[in-house]
């Protein structure tokens, strides 16, 4: 499985990737259009599948979109701007919070000023549940549900030269990654301490089970005694990719948590 380390390492190169040859990005997305269902569900491979909003034509547009783009300048990292990024998934990956504002109200600005300064322009990003960087990086040029793409818009400003990124674990969707923007930015000379995360991304306890072709698990759990025993009855309701519905019963003498 692949490494917090490793997922922030690539998104930043699959940006820089993005921005400096948009047309070859846009091939290697276009071969990623099998992977989407009838219902607009989209498989992964190693990860569970997820309903997306548009389904392929949001692809399809994006496509279109990268090959009329031309090619810019890549991001230069900044320690002090990925502590930034790194900051907003600490506080809000654990407490499950999804979008830009902390659980103490912090802004994008302010967690950046609180490791430098500034100029030009600022903006940030932020994807939730992907596994690698190019899953990542196409999840913000997609920006599934949004019809004015700002997460797009964003990755592909040509003002901006400075990029922070951060990763983490996150309560609702496994993993989330933060990417901070800035036309330039000076870091303080004392820098609080931000802690990145070590290890391997945790697999889905669900994957080694799914349901090929699955999308969606819903689970039915009662408990029972029988000859003596407490048992635990699993009945999983799988949504399959074609829009049916198949059931699957399991027996577990295990109590000490739940699926």
């Amino acid at each position: 499985m692949l490494s917090y380390e490793k997922l922030m390492n690539d998104i930043h190169k699959e940006i820089n990737n993005l921005r400096t040859k948009p047309l070859e990005f846009a091939e290697r997305m276009e071969n990623t259009a099998s992977s989407y269902r009838e219902n607009n569900a989209r498989m992964r491979q190693g990860a569970v599948p997820v309903m997306t909003r548009e389904g392929v034509s949001a692809l399809i547009e994006t496509v279109q979109a990268l090959k009329a783009t031309k090619s810019m300048g890549p991001l230069t990292i900044v320690n002090g701007m990925s502590r930034a990024a790194q900051s907003h998934c600490n506080d809000t990956g654990p407490l499950g919070i999804v979008g830009h504002i902390g659980s103490k109200e912090s802004t994008l600005q302010d967690r950046l000023e609180s490791f430098g300064r500034w100029g030009d322009c600022i903006g940030e990003t932020i994807d939730y549940g992907s596994i690698t960087g190019f899953e990542s990086v196409c999840a913000l040029l997609i920006d599934d549900g949004l019809p004015s793409r700002p997460h797009r818009n964003i990755v592909l400003n040509p003002r901006f030269k400075k990029i922070g990124v951060g990763v983490g674990k996150h309560s609702q969707y496994t993993t989330m990654a933060c990417c901070v923007f800035a036309g330039d930015f000076t870091e303080k000379d004392d820098m609080v301490d931000v802690m990145f995360p070590k290890g391997n991304i945790e697999k889905n306890s669900e994957l080694k089970d799914w349901l090929e072709d699955a999308i969606k698990l819903t689970c039915e759990i009662r408990t029972e005694e029988e000859a003596g025993r407490t048992i635990k009855r699993i009945k999983k309701y799988w949504e399959m990719s074609d829009g049916t519905t198949q059931i699957t019963e399991e027996i577990s003498n295990d109590l000490a948590g739940e699926e």
